[in-house]
């Protein structure tokens, strides 16, 4: 039997050394010694196991190895992994969406603040008739 992968939008970011605080605020990884986040090294610098180094991503799968130009995902129940730059822009394209999100809360806030201040004063005004 044949399956195909259902439509999904996630939240991904590339890893670059121009970008890594941002990444790192996206991937939620907390402030280290010295202000560091995550593991830091200058671009080029290897591992004793030859492997570049780079950031460390808490997954579901335990600690992944991300580097330079991979791409961290955001997954549909908020999980993160990274994924090589060429299997990502096989998989995925832009959404064509992009949300800013104080912009959105301010919207919403005036609208939200006046249903729940309408909301207590018909529960005010009902206690007064009990």
């Amino acid at each position: 039997m044949k399956y195909r992968k259902k439509s999904v939008e996630i939240e991904a970011v590339q890893l670059t050394w121009a970008n890594w605080g941002e990444v790192c605020d996206f991937v939620q990884l907390p402030w280290g010694p010295e202000g560091v986040h995550g593991c830091h090294s200058d671009k080029g610098v290897e591992s004793d196991s030859g492997e570049k180094i780079g950031l460390i991503i808490p997954t579901l799968e335990g600690n992944m190895l991300a580097n330079e130009n991979d791409y961290i995902i955001k997954g549909v129940h908020g999980e993160f992994y990274p994924c090589k730059p060429d299997i990502f822009e096989e998989t995925y394209e832009p959404s064509g969406r992009s949300v800013d999100g104080k912009l959105l809360a301010e919207k919403l806030a005036v609208p939200i603040k006046h249903e729940l201040d309408k909301r207590s004063r018909d529960a005010q005004r009902r206690k007064g008739f009990l």
